[in-house]
């Protein structure tokens, strides 16, 4: 069967919030077929068994388990499973709203896009909106040069662009292209490479995606000497920018960014 979209959900430890986020996907009404890749990455709270429920209940769904070995390595598991002619990926305690993937698809079959992205909505723990709701959202809409858009990065709305989350993404602008196994806030290494590929990014000014704000997630706890990392990836961004020749003022940016990180830490 030919899939359009490959949906990959890294799983580690999130049971009370699994059932609403993949039911959430499954809901999705979109125009070509679709697979959900589950992705349980050494879970020991029960995930791993809701997942194979899912899959028992719903042909779309495929589960992969696999011992402990972060986010970046689960992500992987999907790409290199995955069959869809574009992805998505979506972390398992957060959801999705309603044409989600709709929306994301059509922009990119009209504009012949390689990328689409939407807005987003923080949730509290229990998945109700903030007070006040608290959005991010793109800076401009419509068709952009993914190089166009690398400053954006350095925005207060920078997030949108460079999360893994609330975006499409056609399956070639992976080729050879991996997240950085062991490491923390991956994608400060990845969401550059993926923009620098992309000739058409779709921004859509549409809240399609609810990222949970959880006391204990990767983003939230302590600062620990892993924190560097993100530091590394900012790092790495620099060091691409310079070797492939962008302009002055986003190698700029990204120097300063990577010094603010640091100094931060």
């Amino acid at each position: 069967e030919h899939i359009g979209i490959s949906v990959i959900v890294p799983i580690y430890n999130t049971k009370p919030y699994l059932k609403e986020c993949v039911d959430s996907i499954l809901k999705q009404e979109v125009e070509v077929p679709f697979e959900v890749l589950l992705v349980d990455d050494g879970a020991t709270d029960g995930c791993a068994e809701m997942c194979d429920e899912f899959a028992a209940k719903d042909k779309r769904v495929r589960v992969f388990h696999q011992e402990n070995q972060g986010l970046s390595a689960a992500r992987n598991t999907g790409i290199d499973a995955a069959r869809g002619r574009y992805y998505a990926f979506v972390d398992s305690d957060d959801v999705v709203c309603p044409g989600y993937l709709h929306t994301l698809y059509a922009a990119c079959e009209k504009n012949d896009a390689y990328m689409a992205l939407c807005s987003v909505e923080d949730v509290q723990e229990n998945g109700k909106s903030c007070d006040p709701a608290s959005y991010t959202r793109p800076n401009a809409e419509g068709v952009f040069c993914g190089k166009d858009l690398l400053n954006e990065f350095y925005t207060p709305n920078g997030t949108v662009y460079t999360v893994a989350w609330n975006k499409l993404y056609r399956a070639e602008v992976w080729k050879l292209l991996h997240y950085p196994e062991g490491r923390l806030h991956e994608d400060d290494f990845v969401a550059h490479r993926l923009f620098w590929r992309c000739d058409k990014v779709v921004c859509v000014d549409k809240v399609l995606y609810h990222y949970r704000l959880r006391g204990g997630s990767i983003c939230r706890t302590n600062t620990k000497p892993e924190a560097f990392d993100a530091v590394d990836g900012l790092a790495d961004r620099y060091r691409f920018y310079v070797e492939n020749g962008a302009d002055r003022a986003v190698i700029d940016a990204a120097y300063a960014a990577c010094w603010r990180r640091y100094l931060f830490l």
